[in-house]
């Protein structure tokens, strides 16, 4: 049987001992790093799906064909035409896919092959 104590109803009240504030912050510091390692994880569980997917995706360039045939003289456009083929066949050959211009609806202005001095 537990002892009962007697309190002397003069004496002053005194706060419990402050250790449990210490362990308490530490708990607070392991959660919060707990939380965030399991955000990243997640993160980039989620982003799996969509990385794995760009990666099979060869990335694009459209080429002006016919802006870049503007001025050209009537004789040399057969050998602009052939060397703006030939870049493209080069560009395949490295995993690009090429389309032209005229073949595309919209595209961001990022993805068009400028010629040399255009902004």
């Amino acid at each position: 049987m537990p002892e009962s104590v007697a309190i002397d109803p003069g004496s002053p009240v005194t706060a419990p001992p402050t250790r449990g504030r210490a362990s308490g912050l530490f708990l607070v510091v392991i959660a919060s790093l707990a939380g965030a390692a399991g955000g990243y994880a997640g993160g980039q569980w989620a982003t799996r799906p969509l990385v794995a997917e760009l990666a099979t995706r060869p990335p694009v360039i459209i080429i002006d064909i016919a802006r870049a045939m503007r001025g050209v003289p009537s004789d040399q456009l057969g050998v602009s035409i052939a060397r703006q083929r030939d870049l493209a066949r080069q560009l395949a050959d490295g995993g690009v896919l090429v389309l032209d211009a005229a073949a595309v609806i919209e595209a961001p202005a990022t993805l068009f092959l400028r010629p040399r001095g255009t902004p």
